[in-house]
């Protein structure tokens, strides 16, 4: 079967999520092609090699302002430019399946990259997107522009647990989605927990979309100066090449990004819901600091910090050394069952393995 995946480039959550099954459809001999941009791509790129094919597509750029104020605001300002990159991406899947067979499409958060004549698949943790304000009509409505979307899908995957979830409210009860026409897959992620020594005091991953992503490194950085301990620092950018040092890198591949994981009695990092799912998987003890102004981290920082899951701080409360010893008194999380099973859930829908819930079936209550 031939694959055309369609990844938001939104920091690198995205792509890391959508990196595991990628991975298991072209080991079953399956031909995919990439469609992404930014660090996104370059990460993918690296990741994959020649196991998949690429394409460069830009899609919806945030906001660039470190006011958190001005973050909504901008955002619904974004609002044009946001429907053109829609119809950019649209058009763009329209003249690659009449050029070339597909046999399916996934869309890893990019609302508009199906087509009507192909099964296409829509992957997305946020059904509900919150503001705030905490306005329940503002949320109803961002669920009836989801619902628009998703009805142009044969598939709709959430990856994450139907009971007890990592995402709460932005995935579980819903006002307007009915859920039993949603497929709840588990949490993916491709890294592994095993047991080893852990000699690296924090990891720390930087990560998201810019100008957050340089200002929140300066600010751990600086803070972490007079820490006695072994700290590991990655960038989140694999467009940068190797850095000096052995605790300094700008991008770590799987392999070895998994085995600083394991080896870390914490990871300080933002409340995406990708580095969620990594630390549920890896067992691993979370410091989280959400990106000022997106509602989405804010939340899950709060509900995770409430469920008693990870230590959550504002980036403006931020003060580490006296904050990590708070961070490594949370007992480490646990998974109800491995991503393997997730991800394999997830292939066995995109390839039709499993009869899934037809989108177009998703009713308004």
């Amino acid at each position: 079967m031939k694959f055309l995946f369609g990844i938001c480039s939104w920091g690198l959550g995205h792509a890391s999520r959508s990196l595991p099954i990628i991975r298991k459809i072209t080991k079953e001999g399956h031909i995919v092609t990439v469609v992404s941009s930014g660090r996104a791509l370059n990460m993918l790129q690296q990741e994959l090699g020649d196991e998949a094919s690429f394409v460069n597509l830009a899609d919806y750029n945030p906001p660039e302002t470190l006011n958190p104020g001005f973050f909504v605001p901008s955002t619904i300002l974004h609002f044009p430019l946001y429907f053109r990159s829609m119809f950019r991406e649209h058009d763009f899947v329209r003249r690659f399946i009449s050029s070339r067979h597909v046999d399916a499409i996934f869309s890893d958060n990019r609302f508009a990259f199906y087509s009507r004549d192909v099964p296409s698949y829509f992957m997305s943790h946020q059904l509900r997107i919150l503001n705030p304000l905490n306005n329940v009509a503002l949320e109803n409505g961002t669920e009836f522009y989801n619902e628009y979307f998703l009805k142009r899908y044969v598939g709709v995957l959430v990856p994450d647990f139907e009971e007890d979830g990592l995402a709460g409210r932005l995935a579980h009860g819903l006002s307007r989605i009915d859920e039993k026409h949603v497929n709840y897959v588990g949490v993916i992620s491709e890294f592994n927990y095993f047991q080893t020594t852990q000699d690296i005091d924090v990891f720390l991953s930087i990560s998201g979309p810019e100008p957050h992503r340089t200002y929140f490194e300066h600010k751990v950085r600086k803070q972490l100066e007079g820490f006695g301990g072994k700290v590991v620092v990655t960038l989140g950018k694999p467009e940068a090449g190797s850095l000096e040092g052995p605790n300094l890198k700008s991008y770590l591949r799987r392999r070895e990004r998994e085995n600083i994981l394991n080896r870390a009695r914490l990871v300080v990092a933002r409340s995406g819901y990708s580095t969620l799912m990594d630390l549920f998987a890896l067992r691993k003890k979370g410091f989280l600091v959400p990106t000022p102004g997106q509602s989405e981290q804010e939340y899950l920082a709060k509900f995770h910090m409430e469920r008693g899951t990870f230590y959550c701080v504002s980036e403006r409360e931020l003060d580490l050394p006296n904050q990590l010893e708070k961070a490594l008194a949370f007992l480490p999380p646990r998974m109800k069952y491995p991503s393997e099973k997730a991800i394999q859930k997830a292939v066995d829908i995109i390839t039709q393995t499993t009869k899934v819930e037809q989108a177009q079936m998703i009713s308004v209550r």
